[in-house]
This record gives structure tokens, C-alpha cells and sequence, in this order.
């Protein structure tokens, strides 16, 4: 890890009683005393401050211990602990924190400016057609050459086309996991394109702690609050016949919540037309022509920053009036 505040900030995520919504409000605390997590471990006391009127009860664990010390490099990667005093922490996730639960921790590895550049998230399903797949690569090359980083999940399918596209076009992407950073592997397709230079590999969840269901549908909010715009290749229904939930359609709702920009592809593009993507369209996502281009998607970005007010000088973490 970066540095001993990142590995007490690890320790203070691992205490019992702590989530995203006490490390929100630790933060908020530390940022208006101007002070560390460290000063605050070191004086334990000052908790109850920090929480404010939640009765969250926690138990601060000695951060010198052996299990959160070594974490600092895996397979030769250097890992760090971004937390939300830190200048790299991703300032939308502040902005959205209050909108919908987003991780006030993130473990990556790669280029950390890439969290710096414009970028736009590209979904879709695992098992996308021929079509679907040719508009992802199509999408993510364009916007690779106009200096767009491009963010997706990892996943086979659309995820992997995407990655994979913006690569060969010389841009850059974040990978954001469903799992915990150790586990992560250059896929094959990957490993003639992928560096340290052009590659931003994030995770919300603890270093060691593996794939499951759930924790995919919690990434999806990740990585569309990770970004100015989201796109919507291709979905299949808010649930299959077996009740489970698309996680591609969640994404997009995450978004809409979100008031990201979120565009779904026209259903008449396809063949066999994705009913995801029409009750996304149903309910508020952007119809998106891939015929057009990334011209709409890079001018609703534009949009959306515009009609944001002008920063005030408060308290970093007072909630946002977007």
C-alpha cells in the first residue's frame, strides 16, 4: 500500500460494525477536523464524533497487525488503498455517495491518473451476439481515439470486447472487479496490449475475497459512478424466467439513479431485439443509434458537466445539490 494511512484506513474497513456508510461519515469527520484515520486509531475515543447520531458500534482492530500488512504488492503489482482524503480518490463518488451506496475504499493497481480522465462506462451481457459485440468494439475504439478512457467490468462478453477494443486502439480503460484485486489475471486476449501505463485495475472488496453473484451486481454501481456517461449495449430483462436478475439492466438503472447520462442501443438495431433494452428506454435511458457514433454520448458528458453549478468552497463532503 501506499502509505501507513492507506493500510489504517484498511484496518478501520475491517473493524466489526463498519461500512461504507461509517467510513462516509469517518471521512466527512476527519476532513472537517483536518486530521488522519491514523490520529484517529490512535485516539479511539473520538468515534462516537465521528459517527455523529448513528449507533453504529465499533471495535478498532490494531492496524499493525500481520494481515493488513501484506498487501502492498501481488504478483509484483503495487497495490494502493485509496480512501476519500486521499487527492487520487475519485471526486464523482463523493458528488454520488448520497445518491445511491457507493465504497468510500477502493484497492488499484495500474496507472492511477487514468481515475483522472474522462470516461464513459460500456455494459452488456456476457453472451452477446456477433452484432452486439462489433458495436462494442466499434464504440470503444472511437472513444479511445478521441482520448476517452473506457470503463467496463471484466466480464466475458461485452466487458472483454470492450477492454480489449479500447486497447488495440491505443487508449486506456479501467477494469473494475467483482472480486477481490489478488485474484485478478490478464486474460489471454488481453496480455499483448495490457500495461501498467494503460490499465487501471479497481476493486471495492478486500483483496482475498472471491467471485460471487451478488458482489457483480454491487460492482455495477461502481462502475458507472466511475463515469460521465454509460452505455447500454445490449440487456436481456430485469429478470428471467427464473427470477434472477440482469446485471447488465441493473447497471443501467444505477445509472438513471445516479443522473449519469445512460444510453441504451435502439432495439431495432438487432435482429432478435433485446427487451432489456427496451424497458431501459421505458424508463428513462437514452435510445442510442450506434449508426451515429460516440457524438451524442461525448455531448451529453459535455451537457452534464454544464449544468452542473460552480464549485463552492465547503466542506468536501457536504452533500451535493445535483
Amino acid at each position: 500500500m501506499k502509505t501507513l494511512d492507506g493500510k489504517a484506513w484498511r484496518a478501520l474497513a475491517g473493524a466489526k460494525g463498519v461500512g461504507p456508510k461509517a467510513l462516509w461519515l469517518i471521512a466527512d469527520y476527519l476532513s472537517s477536523q483536518k486530521k488522519t484515520v491514523s490520529w484517529l486509531l490512535q485516539n479511539p475515543e473520538k468515534i462516537k464524533d465521528a459517527l455523529k447520531e448513528s449507533k453504529v458500534s465499533i471495535v478498532i482492530p490494531d492496524f499493525a497487525d500481520r494481515e493488513y500488512e501484506e498487501v502492498e504488492k501481488f504478483e509484483g503489482r503495487p497495490v494502493t488503498v485509496l480512501h476519500p482524503l486521499d487527492p487520487d480518490f475519485p471526486q464523482q463518488l463523493i458528488t454520488l455517495k448520497d445518491k445511491i451506496s457507493l465504497p468510500a475504499l477502493l484497492y488499484v493497481t495500474g496507472n492511477v491518473a487514468i481515475l483522472h480522465r474522462p470516461s464513459v462506462a460500456i455494459v452488456g451481457g456476457r453472451h452477446a451476439g456477433p452484432a452486439a459485440i462489433a458495436v462494442a468494439d466499434s464504440l470503444a475504439s472511437e472513444l479511445a481515439a478521441k482520448g476517452i478512457n473506457v470503463t467496463s467490468g471484466y466480464a466475458a462478453g461485452i466487458d472483454t470486447a470492450v477492454h480489449l477494443a479500447t486497447l488495440r486502439a491505443g487508449g486506456t480503460t479501467s477494469v473494475v472487479l467483482s472480486e477481490g484485486i489478488a485474484h485478478f489475471q490478464t486474460k489471454q486476449e488481453l496480455r499483448e496490449f495490457l500495461t501498467a501505463e494503460n490499465t487501471l485495475v479497481i476493486s471495492q472488496f478486500e483483496p482475498n475475497v472471491r467471485w460471487a453473484s451478488y458482489l457483480a451486481m454491487t460492482r455495477n454501481k461502481l462502475v458507472c459512478a466511475l463515469c460521465g456517461a454509460v452505455v447500454v449495449v445490449v440487456s436481456g430483462p430485469e429478470r428471467d424466467a427464473n427470477g434472477r436478475m440482469s446485471g447488465t439492466f441493473d447497471a443501467g438503472m444505477a445509472a438513471l439513479k445516479m443522473e449519469v447520462p445512460v444510453f441504451a442501443v435502439s432495439p431495432n438495431f438487432f435482429n432478435d431485439k433485446p427487451e432489456g433494452n427496451r424497458h431501459l428506454i421505458e424508463k428513462g435511458c437514452r435510445a442510442w443509434d450506434p449508426a451515429a457514433g460516440a457524438a451524442p454520448i461525448l455531448a451529453a458528458i459535455d451537457s452534464h458537466v454544464d449544468q452542473k453549478p460552480p464549485p463552492k468552497q465547503l466542506n468536501l463532503f457536504e452533500k451535493s445539490e445535483d
